[in-house]
C-alpha cells in the first residue's frame, strides 16, 4: 500500500486541509478502480466501509491477489468535515459558497473537446488513451480560485483515468441503491448484486455534474461530438452508491459492505477471489421515473410506510399534522413503485420534500438531482 497526500491551498491564513489516499497495486496496472467516501461530509457509512475495505485490500495485496490498481480516498472532503454549526455537521454544502460538494465538477468534455479535434482516429483503444491524456492536461492547467475548486480538481486528478469510479454516499433514511449511467449494464448489475442494492437508477446525464457523472458523461458527450468515424467507448463506469441512511453506521454492517465491494472488485478483475453475486439483481429504473413526494402543509410527519416498501398509486404513505391548528392531512403516493428514501426530519414545511418513489416510467425532466 502506498499513501498519497495532497495539500489544498487554504482560503484563510493558518488553516490547511489535506487529502489522503491509499493506493494498492502498480501505478500503471489495469483495471484501475477508484473509491471515495465522505464527499458529503455528514454521511459516514462510506468512510467506515472504506476503512474496513482497506484492511481487506492489505490482506489481498500481501497474498499476491491484487491484479489491478485500487485507489481509496476514505475521507474525500476534509473541508466539509470541519464545518459544524451548533454541534451539527454541515458537510453537504460548503458554508462559504453554499455550493453542494457533489456538484459542479469540471466539465471535461467542454474543456477538452476543441483540443481533441483532429487527434482521434479509428482505433478506440488509442482514442481512450488520447482522451484521458487530454483530461489530465486540462485538470493540470485548471485554475483553483478557492478551496472548494481545489478539492474538486485534486480528487479528479486521482480518479480521471480510472476504469471504475465508485463514490460512496448515504441518504437520510433509505435502502441501499445506486445511481449510474445506462452505458454499462453489466457492471451496474454486478455492482448492484455485490452490494445488495434494492434499486438501480439510470441516467446518462442527470444535471449538476456530480462527481460520478464528471467521469462518465464526458465520454457520452465526446462520442456524440466526434461520431462513429472516431469511436470513443464509454471507458469509465462510474456510480454513486447510497448506503442506507445517515444513522446506519456500525462496524458489523460496514464490514459486510466492504466484503460486498471485494466481490465486485473480483468480478471486474482487479483482485483474484470469489466473484459470485451475493444478492439478486434489483430493478433498474430510469432516474426520470423517481417521483418526489412533498408536504401539503407544515407540521409533524408520521409515516405509514418505510423505505423498501412497494406502494400503490394513491396509497397513503404518511400524514402531516399541524398541532397548532389541529389539522391532519394524508399524503398519497403519486405513482406505484418502490419507496426508496425518506427525509431525515420528522418536522416539515409546506412544499418540502418528504420522500421519493421510483417506478419504471418517466415522470419528470430537467435537473434530476436534488440540491
Amino acid at each position: 500500500m502506498r499513501t498519497l497526500t495532497q495539500d489544498l491551498p487554504p482560503d484563510a491564513p493558518g488553516r490547511q486541509h489535506q487529502l489522503t489516499a491509499q493506493a494498492f497495486g502498480a501505478p500503471d496496472a489495469r483495471p484501475k478502480v477508484y473509491l471515495q467516501g465522505g464527499l458529503h461530509a455528514d454521511e459516514m457509512p462510506g468512510p467506515l466501509i472504506l476503512h474496513h475495505l482497506r484492511a481487506l485490500l492489505i490482506q489481498a495485496e500481501q497474498a499476491g491477489k491484487l491484479l489491478g490498481q485500487v485507489v481509496l480516498v476514505p475521507l474525500a472532503n476534509p473541508i466539509g468535515f470541519a464545518q459544524w454549526v451548533q454541534n451539527k455537521p454541515q458537510g453537504r454544502q460548503d458554508l462559504n459558497s453554499m455550493r453542494n460538494f457533489n456538484r459542479d465538477y469540471p466539465d471535461l468534455a467542454a474543456l477538452c473537446g476543441d483540443d481533441l479535434d483532429g487527434r482521434l482516429g479509428p482505433d478506440p483503444v488509442q482514442n481512450v488513451a488520447i482522451t484521458r491524456a487530454a483530461f489530465a492536461a486540462a485538470l493540470g492547467g485548471m485554475a483553483t480560485p478557492d478551496e472548494g475548486t481545489a478539492l474538486r480538481r485534486a480528487l479528479m486528478l486521482w480518479s480521471h483515468d480510472a476504469d471504475h469510479v465508485l463514490d460512496l454516499h448515504c441518504d437520510h433514511h433509505a435502502v441501499v441503491h445506486l445511481y449510474t449511467s445506462p452505458a454499462h449494464p453489466n457492471e451496474a448489475r454486478l455492482l448492484a448484486q455485490a452490494i445488495g442494492a434494492r434499486l438501480v437508477l439510470l441516467a446518462a446525464v442527470s444535471g449538476g455534474n456530480a462527481f460520478d457523472e464528471a467521469h462518465s458523461a464526458p465520454f457520452h458527450h465526446l462520442s456524440k461530438r466526434f461520431g462513429p468515424q472516431t469511436p470513443l467507448p464509454a471507458a469509465t463506469f462510474a456510480a454513486t452508491l447510497e448506503y442506507r441512511g445517515q444513522f446506519d453506521v456500525s462496524d458489523d454492517q460496514a464490514a459486510a459492505d466492504a466484503a460486498g465491494l471485494m466481490v465486485y472488485l473480483a468480478a471486474v478483475g482487479v483482485i483474484s477471489g470469489p466473484a459470485e453475486p451475493l444478492h439478486d439483481n434489483p430493478p433498474h429504473y430510469p432516474l426520470r421515473g423517481a417521483a418526489e413526494v412533498t408536504a401539503p402543509q407544515g407540521g409533524i410527519v408520521t409515516w405509514a410506510c418505510a423505505p423498501g416498501d412497494r406502494v400503490a398509486e394513491g396509497q397513503v404513505i404518511c400524514h402531516v399534522t399541524d398541532p397548532a391548528q389541529g389539522t391532519r392531512m394524508a399524503v398519497a403516493a403519486p405513482i406505484a413503485g418502490l419507496l426508496f428514501r425518506q427525509e431525515l426530519w420528522r418536522s416539515c414545511l409546506r412544499g418540502q420534500s418528504l420522500a421519493h418513489i421510483s417506478g419504471p416510467n418517466p415522470v419528470r425532466d430537467g435537473n434530476l438531482l436534488s440540491d
